[in-house]
Parts: C-alpha cells; sequence; structure tokens
C-alpha cells in the first residue's frame, strides 16, 4: 500500500491527484491490481480511478502492462506503484521549486525597484522613461521589496525543512 499515512507523502499527493484521488490511492495493496479492482474497494467510479493511475503513471509512479484474452479480445490493464519513485519524483519537485525560489530570490537583492499605479519594473527601466509610467500615467516611484524578500527566504527555508524530513523518512 501506497504511504498514504505519511503526512509528506500525502500533502504531495494531495497536489499531483486530490482528495479524492488519496481515497483511491488509500485503497490500493500491494503487487500488481487491476483499475476495475481498484474501483471496487475504494467505492469510486471507474472513470475517477483511471484518470488517477494515468496522472500517477505520468509521475512515473505508477506502471502498468497489459494482458490480452484470447477467447474475447478484452484488454485488461494490470496496474503496480514503483515505491521507489515516490521519493525521488517528491525531491525533484522540490529541487525545481527551490531552484525557482533562489532564483526569484537573487532577483529581488539584485534590483532596486519602482512601481506606479499598473507596474513594477526596475531602476534602469523607471529612469529610461523618467520615472513616469505612460500606461497609467502616473510616478514610478520607489518600490521597498525587503517583504518580498523575507516571505521568499522563509519559503525556501520551509522547503529545505520538508527536504531534509523527506530525506529521514
Amino acid at each position: 500500500m501506497l504511504e498514504t499515512d505519511n503526512p509528506l507523502v500525502r500533502e504531495y499527493f494531495g497536489k499531483i491527484v486530490g482528495e479524492d484521488g488519496l481515497k483511491i490511492m488509500e485503497n490500493i495493496p500491494e503487487g500488481e491490481i487491476t483499475d476495475e479492482a481498484i474501483a471496487k474497494l475504494s467505492d469510486t467510479k471507474l472513470t475517477s480511478v483511471r484518470k488517477v493511475l494515468y496522472v500517477l503513471y505520468k509521475s512515473r509512479i505508477a506502471e502498468y502492462r497489459t494482458e490480452r484474452d484470447d477467447n474475447t479480445g478484452w484488454i485488461t490493464y494490470w496496474w503496480s506503484f514503483n515505491h521507489n519513485n515516490i521519493k525521488k519524483m517528491m525531491e525533484e519537485e522540490a529541487d525545481i521549486a527551490l531552484r525557482g525560489l533562489r532564483e526569484e530570490l537573487k532577483y529581488e537583492r539584485n534590483g532596486e525597484f519602482y512601481r506606479c499605479h499598473c507596474q513594477r519594473i526596475l531602476f534602469e527601466e523607471a529612469a529610461e522613461e523618467d520615472f513616469w509610467c505612460e500606461e497609467c500615467e502616473s510616478n514610478f516611484e520607489y518600490f521597498d521589496n525587503s517583504n518580498l524578500v523575507k516571505e521568499l527566504g522563509k519559503q525556501i527555508k520551509e522547503l529545505e525543512k520538508w527536504k531534509k524530513k523527506l530525506r529521514r523518512k
């Protein structure tokens, strides 16, 4: 069974498959299982189960193999779950988010910003426009982004803390 009791795993899967998807995942046993069996176990519509399975497949967490009935020609999909990929995917996603936050923090720390009623721009751009915005017809005023810098730093620390917890699990 997938570790849906682990808060970090729950949070991650909640983001990618939602609460209904978590309900489905809670009922997936170890080994191979058909989508029809998952639907019965989770008391969920087959179409909902398949949507969740395909999301998990795209994330390289779910895998399937097909089996054809020689008499009817009917194809059965047998699903299994790569538990090793779960932590790996969670770490990769966190790394991507951290890179983006760090780039944004660097941009915010290195820039001097000005804003008018409709936009925020760097000092150089404001100076080129003589500190006047043609779009909203107002002056560009200095913008103190220290709160934004603090918030980005806080988000980075929280994500790094989340990643450390993930490594310990």
